[in-house]
C-alpha cells in the first residue's frame, strides 16, 4: 500500500480514529529515537541496581494523574 493510498484511507476514518492513528505514530516515532532509548537504558539501570516502586505505590501514582 503507497502513501497516498493509506492517506486516502485515514480521511475516511472518524475524528477519534485519526486520533488514535495519531498517537500511534507518535508512540512508533518515539521508539526509534536515540533519546527514548537511551532514556529507557536509564531506567533500566536504575531498576537493575534496585531502584524500583511496588504495584500498590504504582496505582496510587497512577490515579491521581487525571484521565486524558
Amino acid at each position: 500500500m503507497s502513501v497516498k493510498e493509506i492517506q486516502a484511507q485515514l480521511t475516511k476514518l472518524s475524528q477519534q480514529e485519526q486520533a488514535d492513528v495519531a498517537r500511534f505514530l507518535e508512540t512508533l516515532q518515539q521508539a526509534h529515537s536515540p533519546e527514548f532509548r537511551r532514556e529507557l537504558a536509564q531506567r533500566q539501570r536504575e531498576m537493575d541496581a534496585g531502584r524500583k516502586i511496588s504495584e500498590v505505590e504504582l496505582a496510587r501514582i497512577l490515579s491521581a494523574k487525571p484521565s486524558v
